[in-house]
């Protein structure tokens, strides 16, 4: 099962230890940004479980990058999956910061991850 992103609901699927791409396109040059992609096991909390950064990107999209390192901090339970919550901030330092996704004060969309099959 490889990662997979429903585009209209944002769930993100996949399994722990897998890796995954994911391409964010934005509308306007993002150049003097940086752009931060985290997981959280539940929405309140402070800590993050994932967070990739991309500072000053050279294009108009980024494109998240999770690594077997990334994916194996993340838990699943046997037979079924862990929930957690993911998201994307854009900064340009301390005068500009804004969460893309969510948007309007929704719920931050999920990830559901499932469990590893077998091992190396």
């Amino acid at each position: 099962m490889p990662f997979t992103i429903n585009e209209e609901s944002l769930l993100i699927k996949g399994r722990k230890g897998d890796t995954a791409s994911f391409t964010f396109n934005f509308n306007q040059d993002i150049s003097a940004y940086t752009i931060n992609f985290y997981v959280k096991k539940n929405i309140n909390a402070t800590e993050t479980v994932i967070e990739k950064t991309y500072p000053n990107p050279t294009s108009n999209a980024i494109t998240v990058h999770l690594t077997t390192e990334d994916t194996e901090k993340l838990t699943a339970q046997a037979n079924s999956y862990s929930t957690y919550y993911w998201g994307l901030k854009i900064n340009n330092g301390n005068e500009f910061a804004q969460t893309i996704i969510p948007v309007e004060f929704k719920t931050p969309p999920m990830m559901y991850i499932y469990p590893e099959i077998g091992g190396i």
